[in-house]
């Protein structure tokens, strides 16, 4: 059955897979944005401001289900995402909208932990869960797309390279935007989860040097593991999101580096999703770290594998 499901979010990296994927398994996707002339070719794109409430309500108008995935709690005001997320959801409500799935964009708790942008999304989630629109929360652990992004692809290209404030032996399930955006499609058609909560994860729990040598493999070109620093990693990411209302340099430093120790040594493993229970409940085809590596442009444009058309080769 297709869907018309409205993407906020949908102009960044996060929402775009949502789109793809939405739009690739034939449902109606609309794409909430500030400006709709940034949408991609192809899109159904409605302008969309988190402080418009009447603009919510016309992007939402129809749909049968609304995708949210919010800016970076790690980089933005708190208050500012919250309640953006509260007018999404009063949108939703009013426009008769029957399911919100949440991607809260990182590993979230069933309770507060003492990380400011983790438990600014875990305050959304819960005010989401309270509220009169049935909502699923999908939390992907790690994005394997964050080592397209300007902290990490550089090293790769030029150095072959992956630097990650990940300790060598820290096991990481690493997931794509794709996969996690197939999640939600899944999501989609079981309204009887509202107010379940999913961790999710790639098919394998990989350290760092695993990660860089199956990567490598697959582009033909070897790669190896680096574990970065988290105030270097903490510059890099202030770079990107700087300007605006982010968060200042200190705070980003401060905040990252308690978040990474404890990543880095904390035992309940927090980026090890064991993925058997969530398939069953949602079930798609998990893709490899090889088959994803196969589709990034960036990453096999320097391979020195002969033959591989980075643009079209797939796993």
């Amino acid at each position: 059955m297709a869907l018309t499901v409205t993407v906020f979010g949908a102009n960044g990296d996060q929402g775009e897979a949502q789109m793809r994927q939405l739009l690739a398994a034939g449902h109606h996707a609309i794409a909430a944005m500030r400006d709709p002339a940034q949408a991609r070719p192809g899109w159904t794109a409605m302008a969309a401001d988190y402080r418009d409430p009447a603009s919510l309500r016309r992007a939402c108008a129809g749909s049968d289900v609304v995708f949210l995935t919010l800016p970076s709690t790690s980089f933005q005001p708190a208050d500012v995402v919250a309640a953006a997320a509260d007018a999404v959801a009063a949108a939703a409500h009013d426009s008769g909208v029957g399911l919100i799935v949440f991607n809260t964009s990182m590993n979230v708790g069933s309770k507060a932990r003492g990380f400011a942008a983790q438990d600014a999304r875990f305050a959304i989630r819960e005010k989401l869960f309270a509220g009169p629109v049935p909502c699923i929360a999908i939390q992907p652990v790690i994005y394997l797309d964050n080592l397209l992004r300007a902290w990490a692809l550089p090293d790769i290209q030029r150095d072959g390279v992956i630097r990650y404030p990940h300790h060598a032996g820290l096991e990481v399930c690493w997931i794509s935007e794709d996969d996690v955006a197939r999640l939600m499609i899944a999501a989609c058609f079981r309204p009887d989860l509202a107010g379940r909560r999913f961790n999710v994860g790639g098919r394998d729990a990989l350290c760092g040097p695993d990660l860089a040598r199956r990567i490598g493999a697959a582009i033909g070109r070897p790669l190896r593991f680096e574990t970065l620093p988290v105030d270097q990693f903490a510059d890099r990411m202030a770079a990107v999101f700087g300007g605006g209302e982010a968060l200042d340099r200190d705070t980003l430093v401060a905040s990252l580096s308690r978040i990474y120790d404890w990543y880095n040594s904390s035992p309940v493993r927090p980026f090890y999703v064991d993925m058997g229970p969530v398939l069953a409940e949602l079930p798609i085809a998990l893709e490899s770290v090889e088959q994803w590596a196969l589709r990034q442009p960036a990453l096999c444009s320097h391979s020195s594998r002969s033959g591989l058309d980075p643009e079209t080769s797939a796993g």
